[in-house]
């Protein structure tokens, strides 16, 4: 052997104790994590792991010599995991098919998000294929579509891209453009509501260019962490504190009182779900009342009427509790709450970035009368 070239140390292994760890932290950002469909992936991670052993942690310094990577998600509703459960080999079928398209085997699973469910499969999905699981994600928070991403930023096409289904079904896309999640949606609803995608083929070197690093390390930690101090590794910064008042969802569509007409919500229609709105009266300090625009997740948070947190940063509703997410579907009112602000990866807060993360937050500011965003 060259002394001259020192020997690479081995990478982590992650076991039943670090899934644990994981699902804990996995947790921490999903505003809407679905119980019944979390506890379905974290079974389905903990049968791979035992049938498959530990996955190795590959950290993004180590991506330099690896060849093609491809990104994991559940695609769909996630209430549907519970519903239609999954046989197991609906992410390896979705590798395989991707591997067929670019014609070179998958050397690394990538996570888009590190969040709850997605987390899990990933994991899942590396076992499995009896490959390595990269420490990074595509997003470094949670965003509802497949090409809000910082691959996307950074020039990475989703496609080619195939998806596995419960029923065995394998469906590839090779080129969309911008098109995926047009195509995606209908199609995950035609084979029961969800399914594993396999997408972003790119080559490691690419990958440690653009991915936000060291996500599932960060997950880990929360998970190890005490119940208060799991959202420490993201450094949240605090809003406000007080009590829900309020929730309202808007209809589909408006009236125009000016020209009779009736229309969509500017956006709405590039986004899963419907406008939601939050407010809570603040219970210290200027005593303001809060008021959360969200679509899917919370895009926009608004002070006595003035802008204070927008996307691409996290706004999250916490209970006062217990310090868990409180998904703002079952945001109730009388529930004490916090609002905190987790500041985005620096590649979304580039011009792009804003914009490919604050889809929809436009006509949120035309529900509130327009205004600087």
């Amino acid at each position: 052997m060259n002394a001259s070239r020192a020997e690479a140390p081995p990478l982590p292994m992650l076991d039943g104790t670090d899934l644990g760890r994981l699902a804990v932290g996995a947790r921490v950002l999903a505003a809407g994590t679905e119980e019944s469909a979390y506890r379905v992936a974290l079974d389905w991670a903990a049968a791979e792991l035992a049938a498959h052993g530990p996955v190795p942690l590959l950290p993004p310094e180590r991506l330099g010599g690896v060849g093609l990577c491809v990104c994991v998600t559940l695609v769909g509703a996630s209430a549907a995991l519970a519903e239609h459960l999954p046989t197991g080999g609906e992410p390896l079928k979705a590798v395989a098919a991707v591997e067929r398209v670019v014609g070179r085997p998958v050397e690394a699973i990538v996570a888009l998000n590190t969040a709850a469910e997605n987390a899990l499969i990933a994991l899942a999905t590396a076992a499995r294929c009896g490959l390595p699981l990269v420490d990074g994600d595509g997003c470094g928070r949670v965003l509802p579509l497949l090409e809000q991403t910082v691959f996307t930023l950074a020039g990475v096409a989703p496609a080619p891209l195939a998806l596995g289904t419960c029923d065995g079904d394998v469906i590839t896309i090779e080129s969309a453009g911008s098109r995926v999640e047009d195509l995606v949606r209908p199609l995950v609803l035609a084979v029961g509501g969800w399914a594993v995608a396999a997408a972003y083929p790119m080559d490691g070197p690419a990958l440690a260019g653009c991915l936000v690093p060291s996500t599932v390390s960060r997950a880990l930690a929360a998970g190890a962490a005490t119940e208060r101090e799991r959202f420490a590794p993201w450094r949240p910064k605090r809003l406000c504190r007080g009590r829900i008042t309020g929730v309202e969802h808007a209809p589909d569509t408006v009236h125009d009182e000016g020209s009779g007409a009736t229309r969509g919500f500017p956006d709405a229609a590039a986004l899963p779900s419907r406008p939601t709105s939050v407010v809570i009266s603040e219970a210290e300090g200027l005593r303001r009342r809060f008021r959360l625009e969200a679509h899917n997740e919370v895009l926009l948070a608004l002070a006595d009427g003035a802008v204070v947190a927008t996307a691409p940063d996290q706004i999250l509703i916490l209970s006062a509790a217990d310090g868990s997410v409180v998904d703002v579907e079952r945001a109730v009112p009388g529930t004490e709450v916090e609002v905190v602000v987790i500041e985005a990866a620096p590649p979304w807060h580039t011009r792009d970035g804003r914009a490919l993360a604050r889809m929809g937050v436009p006509a949120l500011m035309e529900r509130n009368g327009g205004g600087p965003w």
